[in-house]
């Protein structure tokens, strides 16, 4: 064999060792990172998420404190509620609670009054607007395309409107009436040219605020309040 053909062979051999060395360095890259990948722990949020939460439990709030519970006097109370849908126990206790900080005094064993709490609306909703282009999958290449907003508007609302009926505990005759009366909250989040958002929220505020106009004015209508209400910014 020739000089020139041992050197060829040489090189030859080099090369193939240096490829069967990156093909096993690639091969090791790409198992670490799988395994990395399958390990990843993936924090998903909460249902329902603690912003609904704070809707319907600031609603709830609102909506007692417009109840005369003065009314009630400081006789013992039974109580019970009864709505649609929702976590009765827990509003319920929201309810007792109250109703104890008002000065109301509960008890089930000897009630001079049995309160039946109508919750004819206990709940949150959604509602949003955009002005731009959503996100998509585009058609043909079937490549994912993001949203671009110009304007989005994504309202999040609480309401919880409660009639409260106080009954004789024996005979169950009606002998007072209290409500209705509506407790709102809000949580908007707003975008404004892709990359600027804020938001405009009355959940942190005082939860015996009564909501101006008693659930006449509606909700999803342009906010006037944007200077009263504090805005927090997101970059």
């Amino acid at each position: 064999m020739s000089r020139f053909a041992r050197r060829w062979k040489a090189l030859f051999a080099l090369g193939s060792g240096l490829e069967l060395r990156a093909s096993r360095a690639a091969c090791a890259g790409f198992l670490l990172f799988t395994c990395a990948c399958a390990h990843s722990i993936l924090l998903l949020p909460q249902e329902p998420s603690a912003t609904s939460q704070l809707l319907l439990v600031r609603a709830l709030d609102r909506a007692l404190a417009q109840l005369d519970l003065g009314r009630l006097g400081d006789q013992p109370v039974d109580v019970e509620v009864v709505a649609q849908g929702g976590n009765l126990a827990f509003a319920k206790e929201v309810v007792k609670e109250r109703l104890r900080e008002h000065g109301v005094h509960l008890s089930s064993e000897a009630p001079a009054l049995k309160l039946v709490v109508l919750a004819t609306v206990l709940g949150t909703d959604r509602g949003e607007t955009l002005v731009g282009s959503p996100a998509m999958t585009v058609p043909v290449v079937s490549l994912p395309a993001p949203e671009i907003a110009l304007f989005k508007w994504v309202r999040y609302r609480g309401l919880a409107e409660l009639e409260v009926e106080a009954l004789d505990p024996k005979s169950g005759d009606l002998i007072a009436k209290l409500g209705p009366e509506s407790g709102h909250a809000k949580h908007d989040d707003f975008t404004v040219m892709i990359a600027f958002s804020f938001t405009v929220s009355d959940i942190d505020g005082p939860s015996d605020a009564a909501h101006p106009g008693s659930g006449k004015t509606p909700e999803d209508a342009t906010p006037k309040d944007l200077g009263e209400s504090v805005p927090v910014a997101r970059p």
